[in-house]
């Protein structure tokens, strides 16, 4: 019981430097005058300003191998469901020495069934439903350069937080007890296409992001390290300017 608090003593005050630490970096990129969106003298602006907009699909990690549970028995255990929903984001990046440093807020919804098939013992579906805001601090790699030093790609490498806006989650059947944690955080990666650009210096493009964080499920079926913990799969379009 001790090292289970200690555990979420360490990852709450994670989290929460995380949030501080992005906040932070946002508030510097959202602050910097006007000049600093002028172009640095070889054809790239030194702060961007992005708009994301596009599909999301994940959520809880669940158990669906059983992992920690060699003691229970059953037939099928444990399933789950997920469907796509929506994520919106603006993000700022500064130039840092040929590449970006890129933080933002992240919106998206999730949806999902978790089933439980335990004739013995639970046997039923609970659905999830929650909205999260986020707030993704990465260093981007920018490769491919053109004639004017834009990228066509960036690979985005960092980390995530996010905090749990609402939920609704409705139980059918004889479903385990839960709790349900506000506070993600994370390794994120992604990548970024840009095969349009315009000559007012506007160029659209398409991202993809992965992200696999902390526990914000457990019941007495996630328990072990990794089950119960948040990741989503979000692609979509990308303006930036």
């Amino acid at each position: 019981m001790r090292i289970t608090k200690l555990r979420m003593n360490l990852a709450a005050g994670i989290c929460q430097f995380l949030f501080v630490f992005a906040v932070i970096t946002l508030l510097l990129l959202s602050c910097v005058g006007p000049e600093a969106l002028k172009d640095d003298g070889v054809g790239q602006s030194k702060v961007n300003i992005a708009l994301l907009a596009g599909a999301a699909r994940g959520g809880l990690v669940e158990n669906d191998t059983m992992t920690g549970l060699e003691d229970e028995s059953g037939i099928d255990a444990i399933t789950g469901a997920t469907n796509k929903t929506f994520t919106a984001g603006l993000h700022a990046g500064i130039n840092i020495h040929g590449h970006r440093l890129e933080s933002g807020l992240d919106y998206i919804a999730f949806d999902q069934s978790v089933r439980y098939t335990y004739p013995a013992d639970d046997y039923g579906q609970r659905d999830i439903r929650f909205q999260q805001i986020r707030l993704p601090l990465s260093y981007n790699f920018l490769f491919f350069r053109n004639e004017r030093n834009r990228a066509a790609l960036e690979l985005r490498v960092g980390v995530s937080l996010g905090y749990t806006l609402s939920k609704s989650i409705t139980d059918y059947g004889n479903v385990p007890d839960y709790t349900f944690r506000k506070w993600d955080a994370g390794p994120t990666l992604g990548l970024a296409f840009y095969p349009w650009r315009s000559a007012a210096g506007y160029r659209a493009g398409l991202y993809m992001d992965i992200y696999r964080g902390s526990r914000i499920y457990e019941d007495r079926y996630h328990t072990t390290e990794g089950m119960g913990g948040q990741s989503y799969l979000k692609v979509g379009i990308v303006v930036q300017r």
